[in-house]
């Protein structure tokens, strides 16, 4: 893939070809391969799909430098440091070139906009090959819960889903929305009529490169490494973060109805009662002006605040409509 190729027991790193910004620099992203001694899966771990979340570089490291080894490894790992370098680059969550996500824009493009051709190049060059995705992102804050988002109404991959969800081992949020025959060609969707299953992984302090997030995401991978058989061992427990076990429900996100800074009252992974306040807004006079309450009995996952240039997490501080919180509820152990 991109510029290089590994062969049996051969680790090798290189480019996919990215794009070409007005000075002619070139705009790449860096790419890992490990090519095991014997047959197997090809999983490819992801990161840094949003420029400011980079635990996920750290577990690609860690894996594919520190503990993998290719003669010990059945399949292939491909490893990408950073999915949108154009985000990284200049520590926004979006492209700073056309402001667009290359995980939400059609990745068939290959005469597309400037993200478009990133997506194009990651499908073509990465997502393609791969039987088994982990697509990891963070959470902005350190105190949000750790968890992991599956899509189980496609046949094709949702037992598969279901075992690398419990091989990871954190908050599992569960969705059964088909895959509308309209929908986008993006690299999830285009994946999923591929018939290839992909696991959303949300670590969190994703500026930073930190524990519990690092041990967290490292564990996890190699725990769907051994559930699938690339690896030799038993898959080891998470500990030492908070954890929603069984199956959770996406509620919606909660947002201000008035701007100011932002005293939250509640933890991520905390019960909270439907009615209950979990935030308040107060002016810079130190007045309360409103009282945030949860819509339903259940939990969040995170505080992002509010954001600026589509950045968020920068400030304790929200303006009116922006997301405070993502609210979740808990189905069945």
């Amino acid at each position: 893939m991109g510029d290089i190729a590994a062969r049996r027991g051969e680790l090798k790193r290189g480019i996919i070809k990215g794009v070409e910004l007005i000075n002619n620099v070139s705009i790449d992203i860096p790419v890992l391969a490990m090519n095991g001694s014997r047959d197997g899966p090809t999983l490819l771990l992801m990161s840094t799909q949003h420029g400011i979340e980079i635990q996920g570089v750290e577990v690609i490291r860690k894996v594919m430098r520190e503990i993998l080894r290719p003669r010990s490894l059945r399949g292939a790992v491909i490893g990408i440091p950073v999915g949108n370098p154009l985000a990284f680059m200049h520590q926004k969550y979006l492209s700073w070139i056309d402001d667009l996500d290359v995980g939400q824009v059609r990745a068939d493009m290959p005469a597309g906009n400037t993200t478009e051709r990133l997506a194009h190049a990651l499908w073509t060059e990465a997502w393609n090959k791969a039987d088994l995705i982990v697509n990891i992102h963070c959470n902005t804050r350190p105190d949000s819960l750790v968890y992991q988002w599956i899509n189980v109404a496609n046949p094709a991959t949702s037992e598969r889903l279901e075992r690398m969800a419990e091989a990871f081992g954190v908050t599992t949020i569960v969705s059964d929305e088909p895959l509308a025959g309209d929908a986008p060609p993006t690299l999830g969707n285009l994946a999923a009529r591929k018939g290839v299953p992909v696991i959303l992984e949300e670590l969190i302090d994703g500026r930073w490169i930190s524990e519990p997030s690092t041990g967290v995401g490292v564990r996890g991978v190699l725990n769907i490494m051994k559930a699938f058989d690339m690896i030799d061992g038993e898959p080891e427990p998470q500990g030492g973060i908070p954890i929603v076990p069984g199956v959770n429900r996406f509620h919606g996100i909660i947002r201000a109805n008035r701007g100011g800074l932002i005293r939250l009252l509640k933890t991520p992974g905390e019960p909270i009662k439907r009615g209950e306040a979990l935030a308040e807004i107060y002016d810079l006079y130190g007045d309360v002006i409103e009282e945030v309450r949860m819509p339903v009995e259940g939990y969040v996952w995170a505080f992002p605040c509010g954001q600026s240039l589509n950045t968020s997490g920068g400030l304790q501080a929200v303006q009116t409509g922006a997301n405070i919180a993502y609210a979740f509820t808990h189905e069945e152990d």
